[in-house]
């Protein structure tokens, strides 16, 4: 039998082949110094890569309208980023398996991700500096999966050595530190003690305020609240607010949905904080309240531009029976009902539908709907996941940033 070779002369699989960026489709643009090497490589429609990104796979699947930041580093064996995702400048990934992003995902500026498996859904964001990493990720039970609608805020830690898993519409606060083990060389087995070594489990619709630290083994019950500063040692039910060092549950929440009138008036104070930030932009606003049939307000750029209307339907108001009618020429209709989905009929024209029961959106979009869009995600009712959030730049912004650009 033959000696076994010393490790530098192993035998290595083939090398991952360079793809030539002639080959990508014509609407797709990259930068100086961009690098993909891929066995399988399938880019959609109007992909941007940035300077300087380095893209390494054996199956790459880049969606329509993504983009890759400068100074990218994304390695995966499946690397599989959804249509409209967005990973920022200087982003660093290495994973054995998959890394899997879902349609309209946000991966900010300096993140890292460094495990066996990650995949996350829709609509998910992980904050400027956040990691996956932080010792002993590269072990096999080193995996992370996030469902749909999760945001992970800045400078996050998720230190998967072992399972992570985050279920649909979970939001943190910056800092948050989830860890699955722990050990240091004065407390061991010949000492009597055994290091940590457990998964962690989120459940859906989990809110952990800024600087929460989840220890090994720790679960988090849907619909439950974790007050800021908390120290999760054990496992938390569902629908409870829990908070303290260790966390104790504090008392019950009632997650049941309200009355459709107290929710129209709920969305009313929102419209209304909007029109505030429409004045803020120097965008043109009408305003129009009927208590007890339809409020709204009409909205166009500065410039005039965009023009739309924009319409709450009043509780009792909506139904296939009686749509709104379709807009005059020259201008948009934005539609927010609280309805099942399907029960509000969308006229024909460039109409929007917000079902903020159901988070759905369809129809036509504009800066002024995507800034309506995103107006109502910052208070917690997003509505559509095929593509991120943006809104429209004040003025007095955009005027500094355009000076010496």
């Amino acid at each position: 039998m033959s000696p076994t070779p010393p490790p530098d002369t192993l035998p290595l699989t083939p090398p991952i082949p360079v793809v030539p960026l002639t080959s990508l489709p014509d609407s797709c643009t990259a930068g100086p110094g961009v690098r993909i090497h891929a066995r399988r490589l399938t880019v959609g429609e109007g992909v941007s890569i940035g300077a300087g990104a380095t893209i390494v796979g054996d199956d790459v699947v880049l969606g329509d309208r993504t983009t890759i930041g400068d100074g990218a580093d994304l390695r995966a064996a499946a690397l599989h980023v959804g249509a409209g995702s967005e990973v920022g400048p200087r982003v660093r990934v290495l994973v054995a398996e998959r890394f899997v992003l879902g349609a309209a995902a946000r991966i900010g500026p300096d993140a890292q991700v460094l495990c066996r498996d990650f995949v996350a859904g829709r609509l998910f964001y992980f904050g400027d500096g956040a990691r996956v990493g932080y010792g002993g990720t590269t072990t096999s039970t080193a995996r992370v999966e996030i469902g749909n609608r999760v945001t992970i805020g800045q400078h996050t830690i998720l230190n998967a050595n072992h399972e992570i898993t985050v279920g649909d519409g979970v939001g943190t606060g910056s800092y948050l530190a989830v860890w699955t083990h722990g050990y240091h060389f004065g407390h061991g087995p010949l000492n009597g003690t055994q290091p940590a070594y457990a998964p962690v489990r989120i459940g859906r619709d989990v809110w952990l305020g800024y600087h929460v630290t989840l220890l090994p083994g720790a679960h988090i019950g849907d619909g439950t609240v974790v007050a800021a500063g908390s120290v999760v040692t054990a496992p938390i039910p569902a629908g409870v607010l829990a908070g303290g060092v260790p966390a104790r549950v504090k008392r019950q929440l009632d997650l049941s949905p309200v009355a459709d009138r107290q929710a129209h008036d709920a969305v009313l104070e929102v419209l209304r904080a909007w029109r505030t930030e429409l004045d803020w932009k120097g965008c043109r606003v009408q305003w129009q309240e009927c208590p007890d049939a339809l409020a709204g307000l009409t909205v166009s750029l500065p410039d005039g531009s965009h023009r739309t209307r924009v319409l709450l339907l009043a509780p009792g108001a909506d139904g296939p029976a009686a749509p709104p009618a379709a807009p005059p020429e020259g201008e948009a209709l934005a539609i927010i009902t609280l309805t099942d989905s399907g029960a509000t009929v969308r006229p024909d024209g460039p109409v929007a539908l917000f079902e903020l029961r159901t988070g759905q959106l369809s129809g036509h979009t504009s800066p002024v709907i995507e800034d309506l869009r995103d107006q109502l995600r910052r208070h917690a009712m997003p509505c559509g996941d095929d593509r991120g959030f943006s809104s429209i730049e004040p003025g007095a912004f955009a005027r500094l940033r355009g000076a010496a650009a």
